[in-house]
């Protein structure tokens, strides 16, 4: 049966990762940590063959710009979608075993009235356009683009709150362009949105995106939007709970929609920050993660992969990229040590110059180091990390 699932609808956004080639009030509510939603009673999920499966309100989605058909995801039958039909046995070892799979499927929904021929030919065209199952070597020939690497605040969180100005002066002295602080609405630090911009404008830092509650989502919307505005933050992240059900994550997917859609209209793009329990959530072969990315739009909802969690939980980054391309529009670049512990990036068991390798694929446009328990201080493991990245050659 062609049959499971990824993604939908094309992003104008899609300025991914810049390198450099080395030459010289919401209807839906969210669901509250420990809280469940019910199961389904009438029947409805057994009969669904596609559970938690892509959302016929997205598009046939196979990356950012022309890989984005635009042809919407329509429903196949049994609870199933185009998507899920496609995507069924993703990730694909080659991008013409993968175009060959769209080119079958799509003639097989023309024939049976559910695509037209424009749209068949359409998701054709996508798909061969896109860097699905296309190799991503490294070549060692290429360096990171440092304008597009950032600090989660949540590692300077021990002396921003009492030497802000000090601390943003060290960050931007060994390197650093960007920052992402971690908080909620009316208190990053200590400090309001408004306050901190000029702080950081001062140390020459942007602040793309600020990571608030899940709370601030559900009951505060105009003041997460008014904190973004505030430090020109483009996009606002949050992160989920160890207790929810598949049913929670779907639910959540929902209001991440929902919420998206208004923050688009500001300019704004909703994130969600993996940890390792949305892996470890599994229900017949789905994770809480799968639902996340299948159930979003991605025109609204990108997700900000946390590769350190990912890999706590045994998942492979570049396998991620390859089964859901262009949804990782934020990464969280986190080293894992041979233990298991944190490590400053580079100074770990990831491969970050296969991370590095696959940005495109993935749609990744800022990536941010962060150590959740660095030493000796905020500000050392940062420089380290950010003075990896820079010799780093991929």
């Amino acid at each position: 049966m062609d049959r499971i699932s990824t993604p939908g609808r094309s992003s104008s956004r899609a300025r991914t990762w810049l390198v450099a080639a080395v030459s010289g009030v919401l209807a839906l509510p969210l669901i509250a940590s420990g809280a469940s939603a019910a199961p389904a009673t009438d029947g409805a999920a057994a009969a669904d063959a596609c559970a938690y499966g892509y959302s016929a309100s997205s598009s046939v989605f196979f990356g950012a710009g022309e890989a984005a058909s635009e042809v919407p995801n329509y429903d196949t039958g049994d609870g199933c979608t185009v998507m899920d039909e496609i995507m069924a046995d993703a990730p694909f070892s080659t991008h013409g075993e993968f175009t060959n799979t769209v080119v079958r499927i799509a003639s097989r929904l023309e024939r049976a009235g559910v695509l037209t021929d424009a749209e068949r030919a359409g998701i054709a065209e996508a798909a061969a356009v896109s860097e699905v199952g296309s190799p991503h070597p490294v070549t060692g020939t290429r360096s990171v683009d440092l304008s597009r690497i950032g600090l989660v605040g949540f590692t300077v969180r021990a002396t921003m709150p009492t030497d802000a100005e000090g601390t943003l002066a060290a960050l931007a002295e060994c390197g650093f362009q960007n920052m992402e602080p971690s908080g909620r609405v009316g208190n990053f630090y200590g400090y309001t949105s408004a306050e901190l911009a000029p702080l950081t404008d001062a140390a020459g830092l942007t602040v793309p995106s600020i990571g608030v509650s899940q709370s601030n989502l559900e009951n505060d919307l105009g003041g997460v939007i008014a904190e973004a505005r505030a430090i020109g933050a483009e996009y606002v992240r949050i992160s989920g709970s160890s207790s929810w059900t598949l049913a929670d994550y779907s639910r959540t997917a929902a209001v991440l929609n929902e919420v998206g859609a208004t923050l688009k209209e500001n300019g704004i793009t909703v994130a969600y920050h993996n940890h390792g329990y949305e892996f470890e959530t599994v229900e017949n072969g789905v994770s809480g993660y799968d639902v996340l990315v299948r159930e979003t739009d991605p025109e609204l909802v990108t997700m900000e992969l946390d590769v350190y969690w990912a890999a706590s939980a045994g998942v492979d980054a570049i396998e991620l990229f390859n089964t859901y391309p262009g949804r990782f529009e934020l990464l969280h670049l986190k080293d894992i040590a041979a233990d298991g512990s944190f490590a400053d990036v580079g100074e770990g068991t990831i491969d970050f110059a296969e991370i590095f390798a696959s940005a495109s694929l993935a749609g990744v446009r800022y990536g941010f180091t962060e150590h959740d328990r660095p030493s000796p201080d905020g500000v050392t493991s940062a420089c380290t990390s950010i003075g990896n990245l820079a010799e780093l050659r991929y």
